[in-house]
C-alpha cells in the first residue's frame, strides 16, 4: 500500500467516525434545543464547559505524548511500546484521581462560586464523566500512535451514538438537562471501556525488553508542553461560554453554544484529514523525504481552504434563516454571534491540518508556548469585551485569538518543513475569487429564503457554483487531497 493509499484508508476511517459524530451531535442538539427551553440547554452545556477543563486537567498530554513515542519506537525499538503505554497509563490516573475528588467533595463550593445553584447536581455526576471522557482521550491518542485509525474510529462512534441516543431519549420522557447529561455519562463509559480494550489488544501485541534508560522522564517532559498547548485549547474553547454563563445568563449561553456547535458540524473533513496524516509527516521526515512531507502539508492546507474558506462566507450569508428554521425563533439571539464565529472555522480549519502534525515533527513545546500566549490573550480579550459588548465580545476574542494561533502554527510548520509560500499563496488567491464569485450569487439570493427548500436550493446552488470555478480553474484535478477523500 502507498502512503497516499495509507494516509486514504486511515482518513477515510476517521472521517466516517467525524461524520457519525456530527450527524449524531446535530441531532442532538437540534433535537435537545427543541426538547429544552433556552435556559435549560444553556445550563447543560454551562456544565459541559466546566467539565471539559476538567477532563483537560485530568488527562493532561500523557495520550499525546504517548503517541508520539509510539509511533517513534515502533519503527525502531518495539520492545519498549509496553513501557510506554504503562507509564502513560500511571501518569493519566493520578491527575484523573485529584480532580475527580475535587468535584465529588467540592461541588457545592463551585456551585456557589459561579452563581449558578443548578449546577451541582451535573458536577456531581460530573466525577464519572471524567473518568469516560479522559479514558476515551487517551485510548484515541495511543490507537492513533499505533496507527489504529480504524479501532480510534470506533471508539469516537460508540461515544457519539450512544450519548445521543440516551440523552434525547430521557430527554423526550421528561428528565430535563440532567437526564440528557447522562447520556453524554453513559456514552463516554461504554465508549472509554471499548477504548480501553482496544489497546490493551495492542499492547499484548509487544514483547518487553528491558526499559530504555530516561524514556519514562522524556514521556513525561514531552507531556509537559502537549497540556500546555490542551490547556490554551480549552481556554479558547471553553472559556468564553464559561465567562458567558459567569457574567451573563444560560440563556446567552445556549446563544452562543449552537453558534458554536454549528461551526463544529462543519469542521469534521479538516479534523479528519489533520488525524489521519500527522503521523505520515513524522514518517517521512525520519526516512529523509522532508520535501514530500511539506508537499503533503501544502496539500492539505490548500485543499482545506477551498472547502472552508467559500463555505464561511456561506455561512456568514445564511445565518439567519439557518437559526431560525433549525433551530426556532427563540433561539434567533444567535443569529450575530454565528456570523463572527463563522470567521473562527478558516482559523480552526487550518490549525486541525497543522497543529497534531507539529506535535509528531517534535514541535510539541514551540507550539505550546505559542497556543498559551494565545490562550491568554483570548481569557484577557473576554473579561474586556464581555461585561462591555456581551455575547458578541466573547466571539469576536475567539475569532481573533484562534486566528493569531492559526498563523503561529503554519510559520512553525514553515520553519521545519520550508513551504513553498508562492504556491501556497497563489492557490489562496484563486480560493478567494472563488469564494467571491459564490458568495455574491448567495447573497443575491439569501433575501428570497423563507423556508428549508428555499434555504436548501440556496446553499445548493452555492455549492454549484464553487464546484464548477474549481475544476475550471484546476482544483478538483489538482488537488493530491483529492486522493485521500476518495475517487
Amino acid at each position: 500500500m502507498t502512503l497516499e493509499e495509507k494516509i486514504a484508508a486511515g482518513f477515510r476511517m476517521e472521517a466516517v467516525a467525524k461524520a457519525a459524530d456530527i450527524v449524531s451531535g446535530g441531532i442532538l442538539i437540534i433535537v435537545l434545543a427543541r426538547l429544552l427551553d433556552p435556559e435549560s440547554y444553556g445550563l447543560l452545556y454551562f456544565a459541559l464547559s466546566i467539565l471539559a477543563v476538567g477532563t483537560l486537567l485530568s488527562s493532561l498530554g500523557f495520550g499525546r505524548s504517548a503517541a508520539r513515542y509510539l509511533t517513534e519506537y515502533d519503527e525502531r525499538n518495539a520492545g519498549q511500546v509496553p513501557h510506554i503505554i504503562e507509564s502513560s497509563i500511571l501518569y493519566t490516573a493520578v491527575p484523573l484521581a485529584i480532580i475527580s475528588g475535587v468535584l465529588l467533595f467540592f461541588a457545592a463550593e463551585l456551585t456557589t462560586f459561579l452563581g449558578e445553584p443548578g449546577l451541582e447536581p451535573f458536577l456531581l455526576l460530573g466525577t464519572v464523566f471524567l473518568v469516560g471522557s479522559t479514558t476515551v482521550k487517551y485510548t484515541r491518542r495511543v490507537l492513533q500512535g499505533f496507527k489504529q485509525i480504524r479501532l480510534s474510529a470506533m471508539v469516537m462512534v460508540t461515544d457519539a451514538v450512544l450519548k445521543s441516543i440516551v440523552a434525547i431519549a430521557l430527554a423526550t420522557l421528561g428528565y430535563g438537562p440532567i437526564g440528557a447529561f447522562f447520556g453524554y455519562v453513559l456514552g463516554g463509559l461504554v465508549a472509554g471501556l471499548l477504548g480501553a480494550a482496544f489497546t490493551y489488544r495492542q499492547y499484548r501485541a509487544y514483547e518487553r525488553t528491558r526499559i530504555e534508560d530516561g524514556l519514562r522522564r522524556r514521556l513525561f517532559e514531552y507531556a509537559m508542553p502537549l497540556s500546555l498547548t490542551a490547556s490554551g485549547d480549552i481556554l479558547i474553547k471553553r472559556v468564553d461560554i464559561i465567562l458567558v454563563g459567569f457574567f451573563l445568563t444560560p440563556v446567552f449561553v445556549s446563544y452562543y453554544t449552537i453558534s458554536k456547535q454549528l461551526v463544529k458540524f462543519a469542521k469534521f473533513p479538516a479534523s479528519s484529514l489533520g488525524f489521519a496524516i500527522s503521523p505520515r509527516y513524522k514518517e517521512q521526515y525520519e526516512q529523509g523525504n522532508v520535501s514530500r512531507a511539506a508537499r503533503l502539508y501544502e496539500d492539505a492546507l490548500t485543499g482545506m481552504l477551498l472547502v472552508y474558506v467559500p463555505a464561511t462566507a456561506g455561512l456568514i450569508l445564511v445565518a439567519g434563516p439557518t437559526i431560525e428554521l433549525v433551530f426556532g425563533t427563540e433561539y434567533t439571539g444567535a443569529v450575530p454571534v454565528l456570523q463572527v464565529l463563522s470567521l473562527f472555522l478558516v482559523a480552526q480549519t487550518v490549525t486541525y491540518v497543522t497543529s497534531s502534525g507539529l506535535d509528531y515533527l517534535g514541535q510539541a513545546t514551540l507550539r505550546a508556548y505559542a497556543k498559551g500566549g494565545v490562550a491568554i490573550g483570548n481569557f484577557v480579550l473576554n473579561l474586556l469585551l464581555i461585561p462591555t459588548i456581551g455575547i458578541i465580545g466573547a466571539a469576536i476574542s475567539t475569532v481573533i485569538a484562534y486566528g493569531v494561533y492559526a498563523l503561529l502554527n503554519v510559520y512553525i510548520m514553515h520553519l521545519e518543513l520550508t513551504l513553498s509560500w508562492r504556491r501556497i499563496g497563489r492557490d489562496l488567491g484563486q480560493i478567494v475569487a472563488i469564494t467571491a464569485a459564490m458568495a455574491l450569487v448567495v447573497a443575491i439570493l439569501s433575501g428570497s429564503i423563507a423556508g428549508l427548500l428555499s434555504l436548501l436550493g440556496v446553499v445548493g446552488l452555492g455549492v454549484a457554483i464553487w464546484l464548477a470555478l474549481s475544476y475550471v480553474l484546476g482544483f478538483v484535478e489538482r488537488q493530491h487531497v483529492r486522493t485521500v477523500i476518495g475517487r
